[in-house]
């Protein structure tokens, strides 16, 4: 269901998912970070299968270089935040930053259920460095290879669940390659905009705080 808003100051209708594309893309822009950057447009143009065969790696580390998924998936990610009833299973799943998910993976009896822990936990990480955070901008490099990783064994688990590559997975998989890219372009919207978030809340640096440590004291709880 697509989430619409009202500007206070204009009047005009929008949706979520036009809002948050629109100041995501921006950013990407303006932070250095083009869509599509590096991406070899006529790599295959004109080749035989054999030679894609032979080239296979070079042909999959281009098509990873493709990542306008990447831009759809982290707008519908941010979009997904405004909608209180979706954060039911999330919370199900989600592990403090200092924990490891892949403990409540490995528990896991359903190969599916191992995706949507690594998954969530990887969305989790992305937009708490990010965005959500109030240390954002002195946190660092802190935490990324574990987002990375949660990325990269959530398209490990889809694989595995589909039998190979799919759509989402590649898209998992770009997210991980590429995970610091993407976390500093969260970084940067939230600099450069202060009112991102003012359409549906607007939160103190002491209730951000709040929020992060009664979401972590939660999370140690559901894991004892």
């Amino acid at each position: 269901m697509v989430e619409k808003f009202t500007h206070l100051d204009t009047g005009n209708i929008e949706t979520t998912e036009s809002f948050f594309s629109d100041r995501f893309i921006k950013a990407r822009i303006e932070s250095g970070h083009p869509s599509n950057e590096g991406l070899d447009l006529i790599l295959e143009e004109n080749r035989s299968s054999d030679w894609q065969e032979q080239h296979w790696k070079q042909v999959k580390d281009n098509q990873l270089k493709y990542d306008e998924d990447v831009n759809q998936y982290i707008t519908l990610t941010l979009s997904d935040l405004v909608k209180a009833r979706s954060q039911t299973l999330k919370n199900k799943y989600i592990v403090s930053m200092e924990a490891d998910a892949g403990q409540i993976a490995l528990e896991a009896s359903e190969r599916s259920k191992k995706f949507i822990v690594y998954r969530i936990n990887a969305d989790y990480f992305l937009l708490n460095l990010g965005l959500l955070r109030s240390d954002t901008n002195t946190l660092g490099d802190a935490y990324i290879d574990k987002g990375g990783f949660y990325y990269s064994s959530a398209a490990s688990s889809l694989k595995e669940i589909l039998g190979g590559r799919s759509t989402l997975s590649d898209t998992m998989e770009k997210l991980s390659r590429q995970f610091v890219k993407y976390v500093r372009i969260l970084r940067y919207m939230k600099n450069s905009d202060s009112n991102f978030f003012s359409f549906h809340f607007k939160l103190s640096k002491l209730e951000i705080e709040t929020l992060e440590r009664t979401l972590t004291e939660e999370s140690s709880k559901k894991k004892n």
